[in-house]
């Protein structure tokens, strides 16, 4: 139990490099990221240990603000790394150690307000702040830190990326940025995020929340096929969790086989994609002909919008996103098994 906050920082970590490359993959094919209603405060305290467990320990970390703060609209990846890219830039600040302040906070802008902040219009924002005790910006520097590929870092240390993608990010989610500095006074960046007017329902939960009334099962058998071994025991390991009874298969070929073995008693079936000697969508094909009416949840880290639309019509309606919590998984289990 002491070690929780360990454990809960590496599954919040694998859950944010998932969303990484989902992102990147999304962008690459042009299309926007999902948004959803973000807590901001719950991206502020998972930043927080990932600080705390990775900064070095002659910075000290002040986190300002209240818990109860409106949520915004947005992709929470996204917001994640704007406050990530100011973080490591007030770490680099301050080589010899000083103190990074998070202050989060609600701001209302009148006109009078909004002309005194780039981009600025009047109106409700979620504000978040990232203050240091660094070196400053010089005058001279501060009208060009968003510039592509503008950095006063080595080679070996900046790409001159990180504040253009902050600010792009920010202007996507209909915001702006302030910034405050000196040299030799530290450094202030301001980000403001309209404020949800409609919340459409709760807050999106950090990577790795549990979702307590999960529903557990009552010993029905699962036929769960993944050609990797490790995602194999674990799925196993959890459907026993769950009061479950798993059948494992290595491949879409293997599962055929064990569909058919266990017919009768079969309840569901939990199926990757990506997979030698049969892949998903041919096990799908196949297992129709033999179960025509058997429930199939696909579980993937990367889905083709061409086959999940094949998918949809042999009566795929359900799907996880690799990595996928165990919460997550019994939901789509009680939901087909419910249906």
């Amino acid at each position: 139990p002491e070690e929780s906050r360990l454990f809960d920082m590496i599954q919040g970590s694998a859950q944010r490099g998932a969303d990484m490359v989902r992102q990147l993959l999304t962008f690459a094919r042009g299309a926007e990221g999902e948004r959803v209603s973000v807590c901001p405060s719950q991206v502020v305290r998972e930043l927080e240990r990932l600080i705390k467990g990775s900064f070095p320990k002659n910075i000290q970390l002040l986190v300002h603000g209240e818990e109860t703060l409106p949520t915004v609209v947005g992709d929470p990846t996204q917001l994640h790394q704007v406050l990530l890219n100011l973080c490591v830039n007030a770490r680099d600040a301050m080589p010899g150690g000083g103190v990074l302040s998070l202050r989060m906070q609600v701001v209302e802008l009148d006109a009078v307000d909004a002309r005194s902040i780039t981009d600025a219009v009047p109106g409700r924002y979620v504000t978040l702040q990232v203050s240091d005790t660094g070196t400053g910006i010089a005058p001279s520097v501060l009208d060009r830190i968003f510039d592509p590929f503008f950095t006063t870092k080595g080679a070996d240390q900046g790409t001159g990326l990180g504040l253009s993608t902050v600010l792009g990010i920010v202007k996507g989610h209909g915001g702006f940025v302030q910034v405050l500095s000196q040299p030799g006074e530290g450094t202030v960046f301001t980000v403001y995020l309209p404020t949800e007017a409609t919340p459409a329902g709760a807050a999106t939960p950090a990577p790795g929340a549990e979702i307590a009334d999960a529903g557990r099962g009552h010993g029905e058998t699962i036929l769960f096929v993944d050609d990797e071994a490790a995602v194999r025991e674990m799925g196993r390991t959890v459907l026993e969790r769950l009061n479950y009874q798993p059948l494992l298969a290595t491949d879409g070929a293997d599962g055929l086989v064990r569909a058919a073995e266990h017919r009768g008693t079969l309840r569901a079936v939990i199926t990757d994609l990506h997979m030698p000697h049969m892949d998903g969508l041919a096990f799908v094909r196949a297992l129709r002909r033999l179960r025509p009416d058997l429930p199939v949840i696909l579980a993937s880290g990367r889905v083709d919008e061409i086959v999940w639309t094949e998918l949809q019509a042999l009566g795929v309606v359900h799907r996880l996103d690799k990595p996928f919590t165990q919460a997550e998984l019994a939901r789509e289990l009680q939901n087909v098994l419910n249906a």
